[in-house]
């Protein structure tokens, strides 16, 4: 008689069958228009997240990220939460992790990727105890291009949670931002990687990167050509009211930030009183920030009292 174990790994691969990408439901888009996705998933759901970070493990990612995006969807309310997320679900990666979070459902995530990206997605990456059945029933919706694939996820969250990432994670900061959606930044700091690496000269932490160059106003790090500093620096108001960043080590931070991270997103900003203002509060909060110093950092800021903090 087979061990329970045994039995566990029969079921497993009875799951996953002899499926392939060719048995995947895909579904095509030529523009970033997604009022369909939503009506037919989860446009129901109040708070509609879209999550980036890294497509692959690395030490101290993908315990800390699940711990926090678990406890982050406990306090909101499982009924209330919707994802937007990619569909390349390789064991370890943002995506992997926002699934088990979500759970398989076109109710629960939303999968959007790009005709580039999905061919290079290996189902032999993929997580182990995923249930490949349930998986190629899921609608994945395609669209042509990075960018409208950026602003397809842009307009069907509501909320970006960036747990670190690369210069396509800079993108979805600013375009979140860019439609008066709320961000937070997850700052790991059991992550190695710095916000920018000299040496390839790439970014490789979103998240970091984000918070020292347009927070701390670092003047030693060069300009990612992903970030929109025009847009940034006209409506400086989206940051301050809309951008909140959270630094964690252990499990007691790790709930505390989703704690506090919750009654951020569950509360209104001043967009949401005037919507219909946003360039006016955007240019109000401009003549202050104009009056301070620019050679001031953002910790001066939030020591002197000058700007309400982002740090919460």
């Amino acid at each position: 008689m087979p061990s329970i174990r045994e039995r566990i790994e029969q079921m497993k691969c009875f799951l996953r069958g002899d499926l392939s990408k060719d048995d995947c439901n895909l579904v095509y888009h030529e523009t970033s228009d997604v009022a369909d996705i939503l009506q037919s998933g989860i446009g129901g759901r109040k708070y509609r997240i879209a999550t980036s970070g890294y497509s692959f493990d690395q030490d101290g990612y993908k315990d800390t990220t699940t711990k926090f995006l678990k406890a982050l969807d406990k306090c909101l309310g499982r009924r209330n939460t919707g994802y937007i997320t990619t569909p390349a679900v390789a064991d370890g990666s943002i995506y992997d992790i926002t699934t088990q979070v979500s759970g398989l459902g076109k109710s629960n995530v939303a999968y959007l990727t790009t005709s580039e990206y999905w061919a290079n997605t290996d189902f032999e990456s993929f997580r182990k105890g995923l249930n490949l059945r349930q998986y190629v029933r899921m609608p994945i919706h395609i669209f042509p291009d990075t960018k409208t694939y950026i602003d397809a996820m842009s307009n069907a969250s509501n909320i970006l949670v960036c747990t670190g990432g690369r210069r396509i994670a800079i993108t979805e900061i600013v375009e979140a931002l860019r439609r008066k959606s709320k961000v937070v930044l997850l700052i790991n700091n059991k992550l190695k990687n710095e916000g920018f690496c000299e040496e390839s000269g790439q970014v490789e932490n979103a998240a970091k990167y984000f918070v020292d160059y347009m927070l701390n106003c670092r003047k030693d790090l060069p300009k990612a050509e992903q970030l929109d500093l025009d847009f940034l620096t006209e409506n400086p108001g989206r940051a301050l009211h809309l951008l909140r960043v959270y630094f964690v080590d252990d499990e007691k931070e790790i709930g505390s930030a989703a704690m506090r991270a919750a009654n951020f997103l569950k509360s209104e900003t001043i967009y949401d009183y005037f919507p219909d203002k946003a360039e006016e509060i955007d240019r109000q909060v401009g003549a202050v920030v104009k009056q301070i110093d620019q050679q001031k950092t953002m910790e001066h800021w939030l020591k002197t009292g000058e700007i309400k903090s982002l740090y919460k």
